[in-house]
């Protein structure tokens, strides 16, 4: 029934007077053409290179394709959370709540809630 209702609409785009229509070609892909590694290894920022050792077995190493900023930002990330890490680890969490509530001890009361009503 629902093929019934759609029967005499006619498909396609809208067309418009004195407009010229123009089809659009398609591509032809050639399936002969595989990609080459050149375009595959461009992608990728690190290159990985393997080496074996006198006992035979092989050790993959990176080689490091950064810039120079990209090293620095890399350190400089690095120290601080170092520097986090040492701030968070030289108090116990005892030592911090009990800062904490000290803290909230010694604010004002002006945001409580009153109390209301009898009791």
């Amino acid at each position: 029934m629902a093929g019934d209702v759609y029967a005499n609409v006619s498909g396609g785009g809208l067309r418009l007077k004195g407009a010229k229509i123009e089809k659009k070609k398609k591509k032809k892909l050639h399936k002969d053409k595989l990609p080459t590694e050149s375009t595959t290894s461009s992608h990728n920022d690190t290159k990985v290179d393997s080496t074996t050792t006198e006992n035979g077995k092989s050790i993959i190493t990176e080689v490091d394709n950064k810039t120079d900023a990209e090293r620095k930002f890399e350190e400089v990330q690095r120290k601080r959370l170092e520097k986090i890490l040492e701030k968070k680890a030289s108090k116990s969490h005892r030592e911090e709540v009990e800062e904490y509530n000290k803290y909230l001890s010694g604010l004002t009361d002006h945001n409580d809630m009153p109390k209301i009503g009898p009791g």
